[in-house]
């Protein structure tokens, strides 16, 4: 059975925010999006709860996914499809390999 522990750092936190940057496919640790997460980084945000700040004001999602390939990890969220109503897109933000 696996088992995720929280830390001390993570008392009092609600979720970390995933910044997304307009025409970006990255994900930032801060609003500004200039420190973009590592894998490991992404992955604990995830595992813990994690709020994704969609860019230019368009609100937040939640990530339904989280994956890694070739030692980068990437969240998946669902956001409405700007041209149909009634149908969706699946967004992805991807972290940087963690340092070796």
């Amino acid at each position: 059975m696996d088992k995720f522990f929280q830390r001390a750092e993570d008392k009092n936190v609600a979720a970390v925010a995933i910044y997304e940057k307009s025409g970006e496919t990255k994900a930032y640790k801060d609003a500004a999006c200039t420190q973009q997460f590592y894998t490991s980084e992404l992955k604990n945000a995830f595992i813990k709860g994690a709020i994704i700040v969609l860019a230019s004001s368009a609100g937040y999602v939640i990530p339904v996914k989280y994956a890694e390939s070739s030692s980068v990890g990437s969240v998946y969220y669902i956001k409405p499809n700007s041209t149909t109503a009634t149908s969706a897109d699946i967004g992805t933000l991807a972290a940087l390999a963690d340092p070796s």
